[in-house]
């Protein structure tokens, strides 16, 4: 009786605790995401409407806490784990962009 009330035990828990795990890497992917839009843009000055978008979404704020360089080791971290989501291994894909979430300290 007490192995068979282990065994329904765990599976209570893997059916709880899957739901919100799985989704990790969907979190992850969006605060990486968020955290690589509020990089870049102008200076929010009202004459900044003038500018040409393209100018705006290429360079990175005055107040960046990265470098070029670190930009794109995190986009290719950021495409290698959106391919890992896309095979499902969500574990793979939160291990990946831990190191982007680091470098955006973003939580």
């Amino acid at each position: 009786m007490t192995q068979r009330f282990k065994s329904w035990a765990l599976g209570v828990l893997l059916l709880v605790s899957v739901p919100v795990w799985a989704g990790a890497c969907a979190q992850d992917m969006a605060a990486v995401d968020k955290g690589l839009k509020a990089q870049y843009g102008g200076d929010g000055s009202w004459w900044m409407i003038f500018a040409c978008p393209v100018d705006m979404g290429s360079r990175l704020k005055k107040d960046a806490i990265v470098t070029p360089e670190q930009i794109k080791s995190i986009t290719s971290m950021r495409n290698l784990a959106y391919i890992q989501m896309g095979r499902g291994d969500d574990a793979l894909c939160v291990q990946t962009l831990a190191p982007a979430k680091r470098l955006l300290r973003v939580n």
